[in-house]
């Protein structure tokens, strides 16, 4: 934490200011011109509204509000909306991929689980990091030598750490600062403020006890607790053990043309054809304004549910997973699915019941969650992992698919050097769809 969000990063950025120290650098190749830090620092702090609330803080100008930047900040700035808004800002890009290649190594140390394959691409990585440093910024010029402070050192050592004392999450030092941060409303006297902190201490850990000992967690706790009325409002089905629906909730007549994409979806579902499929499809249908993923998953809302406020952090877009035929231009080749990704703006959430039929050869009846889903054409980066979509192509059709293809929320960020929207998504590998063969 101390060493990368506090140390490392706001210093690549006041190198790239060319404000380093007071050194005089304003005409290296590194540093970017006033006019684009005010067009990265105000894309970024207007990209709160379009990332989701769940992926933290809004986060300020990093043109002219670096002194409101906290470490968690400083982290998601780094990892998710610079390598969007850093791409192509360079006269030379030695520059990015360098910093790209800084993103990569953090992603694998801040991994849940860590090999020692991985603990030694991170050393091997670190060590031609800090050499590609000192030629691209510090280039051997004694004059440049406070660009090497000991932070740069110190990142030859963070394999050394990990094989140490395991992932850098189990020792970095974010659960005690923020404890430190819930210290400070406890001092209510300031002419003895350390008999405040101990008194509130020993309360703390006393409640603690209690809680562990009675089991009294719920009635302890000061967050408010969900109602049984609340509970009653939640939709559960067993074929989505991963889903739950939440409120609002509405039963209404849907569109002739999304009568006609549900009943699609039904026909490529049930190898059918579109009139059998339009029959089981009722013209009134329940339709639920949220998605969560249990299990300390996403909140995913449905724009066309739930109705947005000028302050609302968007959370309507998601990524899903749909299988595709590998060989669907040639004909005459055997099928061969593969899973792809797909980006797209959740527009309502359908529960559709589907009796038994010989129609659709089911043998006993069925609940079926549907998501409908705004596409985008998205293109991925050749120089990045990233995808893009320009804004002409925000609203593309909607689609229909199963509600489980759905996998994760993401936010996005507006590339205002290309004019092309970027994706962030931080669910990398762990929110993947499982398709099972039912045959």
């Amino acid at each position: 934490m101390h060493l990368i969000w506090e140390n490392l990063i706001p210093n690549l950025v006041e190198l790239w200011k060319g404000k380093f120290k007071d050194l005089d650098i304003k005409q290296e190749p590194f540093v970017l011109q006033p006019l684009a830090w005010e067009n990265i620092g105000s894309a970024g702090a207007s990209a709160g509204k379009t990332i989701p609330s769940a992926f933290g803080a809004r986060v300020p100008n990093v043109a002219t509000e670096t002194a409101l930047f906290t470490a968690e900040m400083w982290s998601f700035w780094s990892l998710y909306i610079a390598p969007i808004m850093l791409r192509g800002r360079f006269v030379n890009n030695k520059f990015y991929q360098h910093f790209i290649d800084l993103v990569g190594l953090i992603n694998l140390c801040m991994q849940f689980d860590i090999s020692d394959k991985d603990i030694k691409t991170i050393q091997n990585g670190f060590v031609k990091w800090v050499q590609q440093y000192e030629q691209f910024y510090y280039q051997y010029n004694a004059e440049y030598i406070s660009m090497c402070p000991l932070t740069i050192h110190a990142l030859l050592h963070v394999a050394d750490s990990i094989r140490a004392t395991g992932p850098v999450w189990a020792a970095w030092e974010f659960p005690m600062e923020r404890f430190c941060g819930t210290l400070l409303p406890a001092v209510k006297n300031r002419r003895y403020p350390y008999a405040s902190l101990s008194h509130y201490a020993v309360d703390l850990a006393q409640l603690y006890q209690i809680e562990l000992i009675y089991d009294m967690q719920q009635e302890l706790s000061l967050r408010r607790q969900p109602t049984t009325s609340s509970r009653l409002a939640e939709f559960k089905s067993d074929s989505y053990p991963k889903a739950v629906l939440r409120p609002p909730y509405r039963v209404s007549e849907i569109l002739l043309a999304m009568h006609t994409k549900i009943a699609q979806s039904l026909s490529t579902r049930f190898d059918t054809t579109m009139a059998v499929a339009r029959r089981f499809v009722p013209r009134n249908l329940s339709q639920w304004g949220k998605v969560q993923r249990i299990d300390g998953g996403d909140l995913m809302h449905a724009a066309d549910v739930i109705s947005a406020t000028e302050n609302t952090r968007d959370a309507t877009y998601v990524r899903y997973q749909l299988l595709v035929d590998r060989n669907a231009r040639n004909t005459r080749a055997q099928p061969q699915f593969t899973p792809k990704n797909f980006y797209g703006q959740l527009r309502n959430i359908f529960v559709l019941n589907v009796p038994s039929s010989r129609e659709l050869r089911t043998s006993s009846p069925s609940t079926l969650l549907l998501a409908a889903i705004q596409t985008v054409k998205t293109k991925e980066a050749k120089d990045i992992s990233l995808v893009f979509y320009k804004e002409e192509n925000k609203a593309g059709p909607i689609e229909v698919v199963d509600l489980a293809a759905v996998q994760c929320l993401v936010g996005r960020v507006y590339d205002t050097q290309r004019k092309w929207w970027g994706f962030i998504d931080r669910s990398g590998p762990l929110a993947q769809a499982a398709f099972i063969d039912e045959q």
